[in-house]
């Protein structure tokens, strides 16, 4: 069934993970109007070629710009169908903001939650501070946490007694954030995913630095599962950085055949 045919539904995506890309592109394949938010314009990059209604582009910081947006689009039009959370597992505070509001207002809302990957080959911490438990004295430890969380993992890694070492992404942000932390200049590699993304660079790095374990969050997707295959095949240790928990009220969904059909359930009048 060709939807934009009956009624042109539009759809906001939220987006912060490759899902995002993946998901805009089969709905508008569906027949669905899309407008998308991105955080920042290098995210905007791979939805340029899209045909959507819009890119928003920046964070959205406070309840009354989402407010604002969902209101404004049924002033000019008949309201977003539904707004869809595909930001990232560990995005707290959008996820908060943007389904505090559309209870509010009544707007439909749906979050993508990426599926629990299998942890039989790691530790699972709920805090950075549960480190502290396991003896890292003179291991050498590489964090792959995200610079939001670099400082704090630095921090309680060296507590145990570790060597720290950090890969990151190559962005403006990300090297800024790394070279105001306490890590050694000598001590992280800036990579671009698009030509590490199979592992060679971060395989290449355990074996330079000689690495004795990873810790990354775990967040799902391409990204947790690249480090639980390293480690594995390289033999070392893995800690993941347990997903947030705060919107297990919220109901979600896992995979997009659900997502269409929540979408197809919702009364339009």
């Amino acid at each position: 069934m060709d939807i934009r045919k009956k009624c042109q539904p539009h759809l906001w995506l939220l987006t912060g993970t490759v899902e995002g890309h993946v998901f805009a592109k089969s709905l508008l394949k569906d027949g669905w109007k899309i407008t998308v938010s991105v955080v920042s314009d290098r995210a905007s990059t791979p939805y340029k070629n899209l045909k959507l209604e819009e890119i928003l582009i920046g964070a959205l910081i406070t309840e009354e710009e989402i407010r604002n947006l969902i209101l404004n689009e049924r002033l000019n039009q008949i309201g977003f169908h539904c707004v869809i959370d595909l930001t990232h597992p560990f995005a707290v505070n959008i996820t908060g903001l943007i389904s505090k509001v559309c209870k509010e207002l009544d707007q439909p809302f749906i979050r993508y939650e990426r599926p629990i990957e299998n942890i039989s080959n790691a530790f699972l911490i709920e805090k950075f501070s549960d480190l502290e438990k396991y003896d890292l004295n003179n291991k050498s430890i590489l964090l792959a946490v995200g610079v939001r969380h670099l400082q704090e993992a630095i921090t309680f890694s060296r507590n145990s007694g570790a060597n720290v070492y950090t890969r990151i992404l190559a962005n403006p942000e990300s090297i800024r954030k790394t070279l105001s932390s306490s890590i050694r200049k000598t001590n992280f590699a800036v990579l671009n995913p698009s030509v590490s993304s199979n592992g060679k660079i971060e395989k290449a790095l355990v074996k330079k630095w000689d690495i004795d374990g990873v810790i990354c969050r775990q967040s799902g997707g391409g990204n947790e599962l690249l480090w639980h295959r390293i480690c594995i095949s390289m033999n070392i240790k893995l800690w993941l950085l347990k997903r947030p928990c705060e919107f297990k009220h919220i109901n979600s969904i896992d995979n997009y055949e659900t997502l269409i059909k929540r979408l197809k359930s919702i009364n339009m009048e």
